[in-house]
């Protein structure tokens, strides 16, 4: 008779299942928990693990901890944030840096003015008409939104019945409480066509606790935001794989065993008491992850944007210019995807990092080239004597703002995905159970591991 499902874990099955998947016998890891993926959600959660005493390992498809969380390094050492570019100041932050022994200071932009610009002509504008700037827009802004304090800490915890309020076209609700002076200072990269974009993911992108690290500040590391993450990653030593695959994975209420693959082929047999899911949940992630019904079914709804943060170099744009993006001929000037939010500049000369934001479809090739047609612009309408310029980086950060539709958010959704916390000795944290900011992850994350404490 074949072990049942629930005995997976017995030393004959786990022959069975090492021998099947051609990995060597004594090629296995056993660990309290293993983590999958090490982005900013699971570096941190292994470390505040370990510091529980439990035993990790990390799988990360990458060659490098950190996710977003990148930076260049220049000839002279001079460190480029090109994506996420500061923390909030809180004390999970301080904590985090401190326990890692990362020096950080108050992150301050480079000196520069801004120039509004419409991109699809490439001519200077002007701030849209009568919008307010930045803090006068915010105190509007949250003095609208104070009434839903429940996601005051990024989790996505809704009452039912939700609030129309929440999952109504953020247009609708611009007028509603006449925000239409604040719209631009609260669009953001990350907001697609906020017009349209349903109110609960702008306010979880730029709601309570960001309007709060407006006031108090952002940190970084003084070497950089990769500083964080060389730190954990010496910390965390061999229990970090990276450049290496999810192969297969099971799961049950005695515990978990995963099947990883190397850059170099070689397969593991990773044992566990618990599972931590980091990556972002869309099916096209999870293969080889034999899903629940429930769990195929919630997964499912995911839509996102595309998003591409880039770093050139030698572009003939002024060191000391922002350019910021103004459709002249949109609603309160905020452009339609596809689009560039904004080119900064950098503390290093010639260096600057422009972010792009698409539908699912804009890929690599499409960003690129939406990004030279851009830059080219510019220099044929003489707003800027921009030339031939080099591509540092081209990181992906996609998917961001992962979202679902109103009718899924009414019919409960983020209370059934936040019910699969635990089941099969599975949890899931990272972006999309949490506003995508890193503090406010690693706060959700230290939530998800006193559920993993007691469960």
């Amino acid at each position: 008779m074949a072990p049942s499902i629930s005995s997976f874990l017995g030393l004959s099955t786990v022959a069975c299942l090492t021998l099947a998947s051609g990995i060597d016998a004594h090629n296995t890891i056993s660990r309290d928990v293993i983590i999958l993926g090490g982005g900013s959600s699971g570096t941190y959660a292994a470390i505040r693990l370990r510091d529980q005493g439990k035993t990790v390992t990390v799988v990360e498809r990458n060659d490098y901890l950190g996710g977003h969380g990148e930076t260049y390094y220049t000839a002279d050492n001079t460190p480029l944030n090109f994506g996420v570019e500061g923390f909030f100041n809180t004390t999970v932050t301080r904590n985090y840096l401190e326990r890692l022994q990362v020096p950080y200071g108050r992150r301050n932009p480079a000196p520069a003015h801004e120039d509004y610009v419409d991109l699809n002509t490439g001519k200077r504008t002007e701030y849209p008409p009568g919008q307010l700037q930045d803090r006068e827009a915010f105190a509007k802004w949250v003095d609208a939104i104070s009434q839903f304090g429940y996601l005051d800490d990024g989790v996505y915890r809704i009452p039912e019945p939700v609030p129309e309020d929440l999952i109504s076209p953020f247009a609708e609700f611009v007028k509603k409480y006449s925000l239409e002076d604040a719209v631009y200072a609260l669009f953001s990269h990350t907001s697609g066509d906020v017009l349209d974009m349903i109110t609960l993911y702008v306010i979880q992108y730029i709601g309570l606790p960001h309007a709060a690290a407006l006031n108090e500040g952002y940190v970084r590391p003084i070497e950089g935001i990769a500083a964080l993450y060389t730190a954990a990653g010496k910390e965390l030593g061999g229990d970090v794989l990276l450049e290496t695959t999810t192969e297969s994975v099971q799961r049950s209420e005695d515990g978990i065993q995963v099947i990883v693959r190397s850059a170099n082929g070689t397969k593991t047999l990773l044992q566990g008491k618990q599972l931590l899911v980091t990556i972002p949940p869309l099916l096209d992630n999870l293969h080889g992850f034999p899903l629940n019904e429930q769990e195929s079914h919630l997964f499912s709804k995911w839509q996102y944007h595309q998003y591409w943060a880039t770093l050139i170099n030698n572009t003939g744009l002024p060191d000391d210019v922002n350019i910021i993006n103004v459709d002249a001929d949109r609603p309160y000037g905020v452009p339609e995807e596809p689009f560039i939010w904004r080119v900064d500049n950098h503390w290093a000369p010639g260096y600057h990092n422009v972010k792009l934001v698409g539908g699912s479809d804009f890929g690599k090739d499409e960003a690129k080239a939406y990004m030279v047609e851009k830059l080219q612009l510019l220099r044929r309408q003489g707003t800027y004597s921009t030339h031939e310029y080099d591509i540092v980086k081209f990181a992906s950060h996609t998917p961001v703002t992962m979202f679902v539709s109103p009718e899924e958010i009414r019919g409960g959704f983020y209370r059934q995905i936040y019910e699969l916390q635990g089941l099969n000795s599975t949890f899931w944290t990272g972006a999309t159970w949490a506003s995508d900011y890193s503090t406010l992850l690693w706060g959700y994350t230290d939530q998800v591991l006193d559920q993993m404490a007691s469960n």
